[in-house]
């Protein structure tokens, strides 16, 4: 969600003259860390960057067993095998949209865990320090969330966000390293660039330009209202989708969601939904947008497969109309009921 704010930014920018890093980037990692219940970061040209920089920083890469969610944005998965660790695959949790905890027990030592805060509804980081050494928390989808008044981010060894243009905060491309130990940030602001180096060392240029950081910090400002707008939209979906046969993901006690995606279980496969509502203009979607064929070529954990048939995620975003959302109930009403009648 885009406007005259984000507007006035990119043309302060242009007019200055300095469109690489430089200030912008230095305020944005000052103004979004605490999102994350961090007092500072560093700031990468993506989220898989700034999740690549914290692997690799960590010592995360090869001869390491990362411990990770099948059933999330593949873009975790690549990180992982590009810091050159080994991946651990989790299945979901019966029901559940978070990894069974037992299997991730069963698997063995691991190293590391990227522990995927699922499409704003967030996850407690206790049982993924009993096995894994180091955390890091993937907020690309969660920020704004928070669990016993703690926000994402703020348990793990690193966060990190992305400002990708469909996530919560939005600009264009970018991402954010987030981390307690201000050594590690110096490492990874170091590795983040390679030029003008006295010594040798590997490096990448994985920089964020000041017209990005601008936007970002625009959206950074404006996450209150994103927020409140997209809990609006899901109190009013919490209402009405148990009457289409649908059952509305819950968060569980003392977590407060960010709803960066509404999920709802369906009681069968949601194929015929998805093709019904497409048909009257409603973009419903699968939370994990890859095909059965491409997810079971990582994994065969079935309760991944029954996430990916039964798990829908509903419209929901800041510029959504009330207009918009009762479309899509309406549509919603009338359409096929997966896995038999109400």
């Amino acid at each position: 969600m885009l406007g005259k704010a984000e507007e006035a930014a990119l043309l302060r920018v242009v007019r200055s003259g300095q469109l690489a890093q430089g200030p912008e980037v230095a305020a944005l990692e000052r103004e979004a860390a605490p999102l994350l219940g961090q007092i500072d970061g560093v700031a990468c040209g993506s989220g898989s960057q700034a999740l690549l920089l914290a692997l690799s920083t960590l010592g995360l890469g090869v001869g390491r067993r990362v411990a990770l969610p099948a059933f999330t944005c593949s873009a975790v998965l690549h990180a992982v095998q590009w810091a050159g660790a080994e991946p651990v695959l989790l299945d979901n949790a019966p029901e559940g949209i978070a990894p069974g905890m037992a299997e991730l027990a069963a698997a063995g030592p691991v190293e590391g865990a990227v522990l995927v805060h699922p499409w704003g509804y967030p996850l407690g980081p206790s049982p993924w320090r009993e096995v894994a050494t180091t955390v890091i928390e993937d907020c690309a989808g969660s920020v704004g969330a928070s669990r016993d008044g703690v926000p994402v981010g703020a348990t793990g060894d690193a966060a990190i966000l992305s400002f990708y243009a469909t996530k919560m905060l939005c600009a264009g491309e970018g991402g954010l390293l987030a981390a307690p130990d201000p050594a590690l940030l110096e490492r990874a602001r170091d590795r983040r660039d390679y030029d003008g180096r006295p010594e040798w060392a590997m490096r990448f240029n994985f920089k964020l330009s000041d017209l990005q950081a601008a936007v970002a910090r625009v959206q950074v400002a404006r996450l209150p209202s994103f927020l409140e707008r997209r809990r609006r939209l899901a109190a009013l979906y919490d209402r009405n989708v148990p009457s289409f046969g649908l059952t509305p993901v819950v968060a569980g006690p003392g977590a407060v969601p960010s709803y960066f995606r509404y999920l709802c279980w369906a009681r069968g496969d949601i194929s015929e939904l998805l093709a019904y509502c497409e048909r009257f203009g409603v973009h419903c979607r699968r939370p994990v947008p890859v095909t059965l064929d491409a997810l079971l070529r990582t994994t065969r954990r079935p309760h991944v497969r029954e996430a990916f048939h039964r798990l829908i995620s509903l419209p929901i975003y800041p510029s959504l109309t009330d207009a918009e959302q009762q479309r899509v109930l309406e549509v919603l009403a009338a359409g096929p009921v997966p896995g038999g009648m109400v």
